[in-house]
């Protein structure tokens, strides 16, 4: 099969596992170690040499875009998949998205999310525009389906990636996974770098994974603390990205967000505040 996978994984080794040994035989496939303790180090290293993975080491954790392209230049097919080490691989799947992937047309293509629980976690969005930066911070998104933040996939602008194939030429031309942030944003940097190659987007639900969402950053942050880091980035990268339009977009989006904290006092809502402030305010 000419597909490689990159496991990108950090201090845990019995999710990596799991995911290594949910791959299709034939894929190549390449564990990068973003940093993790020695011992974990070891047990990967192990675990590679008997499923024929390639390891690869990196002494300090590089986040997630570094951490990947890393993976990447060790790669030697013609379809890479860039997959969180929380995932396991339903049969078939791979195969699915390597051949959506291989359609000239199309930049990345995307499977069905499933929970541990088998509920549906494919999540996409909106790229933050004027419309819907206004619409979020005047209500008008309650009213107006097209101008919300969250999208179906179908629709998406962009879609969420713990599991993304896209062909090597592309990402080569893209120059890799965008390393302006060191966690969150990546899969909308990525897509927005695809569409802008004139590239469509392939949601693929038949390809269906299972995903347990943010494990690793579930073990260094909370709940709220996760939505301040996502928001973030999301305004950061749709500021840097949009340009002139973005800042507008941003501010927007920045004022609703402040609004319902406002209204609401939850933890959360404020932890979305701050971080939609620090994303107009981040270098």
């Amino acid at each position: 099969m000419d597909v490689s996978v990159v496991v990108l994984t950090w201090e845990d080794f019995e999710r990596t596992q799991g995911c290594v040994r949910s791959l299709p035989d034939g894929v190549e496939v390449v564990v990068v170690d973003n940093g993790s303790a020695e011992a974990i180090g070891d047990k990967l290293r192990a675990m590679c040499a008997e499923t024929g993975a390639a390891y690869v080491r990196s002494p300090v954790n590089l986040g997630y875009a570094k951490g990947m392209n890393l993976g990447v230049r060790h790669t030697t097919r013609s379809v890479v998949v860039l997959s969180n080490n929380d995932i396991v691989v339903h049969p078939g799947a791979v195969e699915l998205l390597a051949a959506r992937a291989a359609d000239p047309a199309v930049g990345a293509a995307f499977p069905g999310v499933r929970g541990a629980d088998g509920s549906d976690q494919t999540a996409a969005g909106r790229f933050l525009t004027i419309p819907v930066g206004l619409a979020h911070a005047t209500g008008l998104s309650l009213l107006l389906r097209g101008l919300r933040i969250v999208a179906t996939p179908e629709r998406g602008d962009w879609l969420s990636g713990p599991f993304v194939a896209i062909r090597r030429s592309t990402l080569d031309d893209i120059g890799g996974v965008d390393e302006s942030s060191f966690f969150y944003s990546e899969d909308l940097r990525l897509c927005w770098a695809v569409r802008r190659r004139g590239l469509r987007l392939a949601y693929v639900p038949e390809a269906v994974v299972t995903h347990e969402d943010d494990a690793s950053a579930k073990r260094r942050w909370s709940g709220a603390e996760i939505a301040r880091r996502q928001t973030r980035e999301f305004v950061r990268a749709s500021r840097e990205l949009a340009g002139w339009r973005g800042r507008i977009a941003g501010g927007a989006y920045a004022l609703g967000a402040l609004v319902r904290a406002a209204a609401s006092r939850g933890e959360v809502r404020r932890a979305v505040a701050r971080g939609a402030l620090e994303g107009m305010r981040a270098p």
